[in-house]
């Protein structure tokens, strides 16, 4: 869908501000795909120190049977090609209740 703009400026003056300053910008803090999207692991990952504790973590939960080995690998893969903060920022005990309140 094709929109003229002076029209999307007219009836969006904020967003069309927003999308024509190139200074804003929004830093991004973790990579997902559609794929690693499991909430549960990905917060579990964020607490980690290292990429050992990663492993053990990937490896532990392969064992339980409470991961795929196919989204092991998915998760692996992004470890390796994009490091451990590729999954998001450093979390530790308390971070959502101060970034939340």
């Amino acid at each position: 869908m094709e929109i003229d703009k002076k029209k999307f400026r007219e009836e969006y003056p904020n967003l069309f501000k927003e999308m024509d300053n190139e200074e804003i910008k929004t830093p991004v803090q973790g990579i997902r795909s559609e794929e690693t999207c499991d909430v549960d692991i990905i917060r579990l990952i964020r607490r980690c120190d290292s990429e050992e504790q990663v492993l053990e973590i990937i490896n532990y939960m392969l064992r339980r049977g409470e991961l795929s080995k196919e989204y092991a690998n998915n998760l692996l893969k992004q470890l390796k090609e994009q490091g451990l903060r590729s999954f998001g920022s450093k979390v530790t005990w308390g971070y959502f209740e101060r970034e939340y309140r």
